[in-house]
């Protein structure tokens, strides 16, 4: 999903953008933040465990029995109609680390007619949760920055979600602009809501659905958002969408669609 589109403005808050950003890859929606050219790359940093080249036969698999469905090979690709153009994200590498193996994403996303290049990783570990480590964000531009001090963002094990059992946890945030800092504290719920049948561009499935829910206060401003997405078993995420809630009003203002997905 193109976070681009998610502006400050109406999250009135970088930290919560951050936190939405995350939790968008870990939807399967692209990759870290970037700014460069459509020939521009913006790598985010690797394990140092030796990693496949895309399109490499055989594809190692991440997933198990515990896992959301989300398959994870070398080559598996899909491509995603998106409120403001398009995405295609690809498996590049499944590479073994400590607790589990890492998984790296390459995205291609056109919005508005332009298109950059991301890549991004997470960390798929043996009881079936999955984590995606905060630090390899861009958060720096020419007059902000944003620095986690703590926290992490986390998807619970399969069934954890399908009980409707919540994972919290909360990320502390320094944001720094224009010579001022101040620290915020975003509170991130995970859960599980069940399952529910969607048609997208590539078909209708029977998908399980997760929230992630990130709140928090900015100069006296309450703000939240969610990241809904509906995981199909075989294909992955199908479906997610990015809802606002400001000023007591609901809002969606990203959405992804499912145009095809292609086993590696």
């Amino acid at each position: 999903m193109n976070r681009n589109a998610v502006s400050p403005r109406h999250l009135a808050g970088a930290a919560a953008v951050v936190a939405t950003a995350a939790g968008l890859v870990l939807a399967g929606c692209g990759g870290s933040s970037s700014s460069g050219s459509a020939a521009g790359t913006n790598a985010a940093s690797s394990s140092p465990a030796a990693s496949h080249s895309p399109g490499t036969s055989g594809s190692t698999s991440a997933v198990t029995a515990a896992t959301v469905p989300f398959p994870v090979g070398v080559g598996d690709t899909w491509k995603y109609k998106t409120t403001y153009g398009r995405t295609v994200n690809r498996m590049i590498a499944v590479t073994p680390v400590s607790g589990g193996q890492q998984v790296t994403m390459r995205s291609a996303i056109t919005s508005l007619g332009t298109t950059t290049h991301d890549t991004a990783y997470y960390v798929v570990h043996s009881d079936g949760s999955i984590s995606l480590p905060f630090s390899q964000f861009d958060t720096n531009s020419s007059t902000a920055s944003v620095k986690l001090i703590s926290g992490n963002i986390f998807w619970p094990p399969a069934a954890q979600l399908s009980s409707g059992r919540a994972y919290h946890d909360a990320l502390k945030i320094e944001f720094s602009q224009d010579g001022t800092e101040q620290t915020v504290t975003a509170h991130v719920t995970v859960r599980g809501a069940g399952t529910q049948s969607v048609t997208v561009p590539a078909g209708t499935y029977n998908a399980d659905v997760v929230n992630m829910t990130m709140s928090e206060t900015v100069e006296g401003i309450a703000v939240s958002s969610v990241v809904r997405t509906w995981l199909a078993p075989g294909v992955g995420p199908v479906q997610s969408e990015v809802i606002l809630h400001e000023g007591g009003i609901a809002h969606i203002a990203a959405k992804d669609q499912l145009i095809s997905f292609t086993a590696g």
